[in-house]
């Protein structure tokens, strides 16, 4: 006979969520500037904004690799930005047409549903010219978005990168 026995899972020891945040502090700040972190960020939010939904991890890894910028802190807030990006694709859509001037593009599932059973190559080509004005439409964006994003964080990553780390934080980056 076996007994069943109420077993909770342990709980995580004390500290243990501030340990983990200072790991996570330790590895963006490792090795780089805080105008180096700051520029981390700001081109992740805005590459994770681009309007071509699956491009923005490679993007992200180019701008890092390309700028030696801090790669966690980038793919990081590049991965924030999911649940922004795809309502904004619409907005940029409808940025890069006004820019054109040309009439909207209508976005109607029942509409796309028909239009891809009757004509599949001319719904591909319409929403390969909505993609393309929708990179306009963020390309407008894109430079107020790393400006102001950049310009915001560098005061306060300065002042905290220059706040001595706890002991006890660096006992724990260190690990």
């Amino acid at each position: 006979m076996s007994q069943m026995l109420d077993v909770e899972p342990p709980s995580p020891p004390t500290g243990y969520f501030r340990a983990r945040a200072a790991r996570l502090g330790a590895l963006l700040r490792q090795g780089h500037t805080p105008e180096k972190i700051a520029l981390s960020v700001a081109l992740g939010i805005t590459l994770g904004l681009f309007p071509i939904f699956g491009t923005t991890t490679l993007l992200c890894v180019a701008a890092a690799a390309a700028l030696r910028l801090n790669h966690p802190a980038i793919q990081i807030t590049n991965q924030l930005m999911y649940p922004i990006q795809i309502p904004l694709i619409l907005v940029f859509i409808r940025i890069g047409e006004s820019m054109l001037g040309v009439a909207p593009i209508p976005f109607s599932a029942t509409l796309m549903v028909a239009e891809l059973r009757a004509h599949p190559t001319v719904l591909m080509e319409r929403f390969g010219t909505a993609g393309l004005r929708g990179i306009l439409g963020w390309a407008m964006v894109a430079p107020v978005v790393v400006g102001l994003t950049y310009v915001s964080l560098l005061p306060v990553l300065r002042v905290a990168s220059r706040r001595p780390a706890t002991p006890e934080a660096a006992t724990i980056a260190n690990r």
